[in-house]
């Protein structure tokens, strides 16, 4: 199972990255339909983000390397390559921004389960024939941590859209708009669905 789950990580990532030179290439052929030279790029180094956070010594599970993945495939390729963001409406309103945030929400909480099963060391409990050591979370605790997380997560997600709209000209804020209805719907949608998943994550 786990020489399965590490052949399909790789899969999806060499996908990812192929569809970021493919996308490079067609860029270079053709500017004008294809103009997004720097998101091409991102595409194309993005997937091995967690090679880079591994050389630092924080290492992602591959089930949640998987998980990564499939969200940038989402997010980055749909939604900025493909120009999702700007196409899928759904009653006269653009929807696939905000199911993508919903997304991130559940990635960021169990990515800060995860954070707290790697560096929560556990306390000694009574067992029979001496002691044992266990992870046994307060749960209030947990929730505040994963939600907190989440929240940390999405405010950095609107950081990084606003530089990015800024360095190359994008509207994955849709700055073009006044006001701020679509970041706060953003960190919304994440925190909420982030809230909802903590519940359970809590009590494991």
């Amino acid at each position: 199972m786990k020489q399965i789950s590490n052949k399909i990580n790789f899969i999806l990532k060499f996908i990812i990255a192929l569809f970021g030179v493919g996308l490079f290439i067609a860029h270079i052929i053709d500017p004008v339909a294809w103009p997004k030279t720097w998101s091409y790029i991102a595409t194309i180094f993005l997937p091995f983000i967690p090679e880079i956070f591994k050389f630092f010594g924080l290492n992602m599970t591959v089930r949640l390397q998987i998980a990564y993945s499939l969200f940038l495939g989402i997010s980055m390729i749909a939604g900025i390559d493909f120009d999702l963001y700007k196409v899928w409406y759904i009653f006269g309103n653009p929807c696939f921004d905000k199911i993508v945030h919903c997304i991130s929400g559940i990635m960021a909480a169990f990515v800060a389960k995860e954070i707290l099963d790697r560096n929560y060391e556990g306390t000694d409990v009574k067992v029979s024939g001496g002691k044992a050591r266990v992870k046994h979370y307060d749960t209030r605790f947990t929730w505040l941590f994963i939600v907190s997380f989440v929240a940390f997560t999405a405010a950095a997600w609107e950081c990084f859209e606003f530089l990015y709209d800024q360095t190359t000209g994008g509207s994955m804020q849709q700055l073009i708009t006044p006001g701020v209805e679509d970041t706060m719907w953003d960190i919304v949608g994440a925190l909420a669905a982030g809230i909802i998943f903590a519940f359970p994550l809590s009590k494991k």
